[in-house]
């Protein structure tokens, strides 16, 4: 049974005086000045997690939440019980806001941690009065928005387009051109698990796991203790351009 977060209230002189520091890291919060930042930090609920804890309220509550540090998983669940990843959120993300108090029963959205990870939240009305007041401020969160509307089509397209094997390639260049890419190849630490790719490509851990060993028989990856290296990966951009 996931373990609920433990929450921290803003209204502790000592959290209250350290918060906003982790608010300064919040890229669409840049313009606001110190003396903001340490007033938003009061208002906020502080929620800090393990990893592997939930987090309770997003998505079923009035609350807007943003990752101040760590990184999260956001999970649909089916009312069959089927679950998928549906992406990773990372500092800077919020998520939740002006959701309807009751999600639909077909699925459960649910947050967990896969790092130990630091949480904020706003009620709306609190993230309205934000937004409302400061024009900047408001810009940045509609800016995001488009960003993460664009993430989620190019999701959706490649989950209606693209075979489990394709799905495979492109996340693995997603993750190599976020980890840094240098003389063409590149160390994922660690290694991506084969559960969490299964997760979030819609398969089995099985087929992912015939799909690595054979991207490992072709040369393109090589396993290094926790690690996964890829090797080319021009290679692994050419087998996903052959296919489309």
């Amino acid at each position: 049974m996931p373990i609920a977060a433990q929450e921290f209230s803003s209204t502790l002189p000592a959290a209250a005086s350290t918060a906003w520091h982790g608010l300064r890291s919040v890229g669409w919060l840049k313009s606001l000045s110190d003396e903001k930042l340490a007033v938003l930090a009061v208002q906020c609920r502080w929620h800090r997690l393990k990893p592997g804890q939930m987090l309770h309220g997003p998505y079923t509550d009035r609350r807007m939440y943003v990752l101040v540090g760590g990184l999260l998983s956001l999970d649909g669940c089916s009312a069959g019980g089927r679950t998928m990843i549906l992406g990773y959120l990372e500092p800077g993300f919020f998520f939740g806001a002006f959701a309807p108090p009751q999600p639909p029963q077909q699925v459960l959205v649910q947050v967990h941690a896969l790092r130990e990870s630091l949480v904020a939240s706003l009620s709306n009305e609190e993230l309205e009065a934000l937004i409302m007041s400061e024009i900047r401020v408001m810009r940045a969160v509609v800016q995001h928005l488009g960003e993460m509307t664009c993430a989620l089509e190019r999701r959706l397209i490649s989950l209606g387009t693209l075979s489990v094997r394709e799905r495979l390639h492109a996340q693995l260049l997603e993750q190599a051109e976020h980890a840094g890419i240098v003389s063409g190849e590149v160390l994922l630490s660690p290694a991506p698990r084969q559960n969490h790719l299964a997760l979030m490509l819609g398969t089995s851990r099985e087929e992912v796991a015939r799909e690595m060993a054979r991207l490992v028989r072709l040369g393109l990856l090589r396993r290094e203790g926790r690690n996964l290296r890829i090797c080319h990966v021009d290679g692994l951009r050419v087998l996903l351009e052959a296919a489309r």
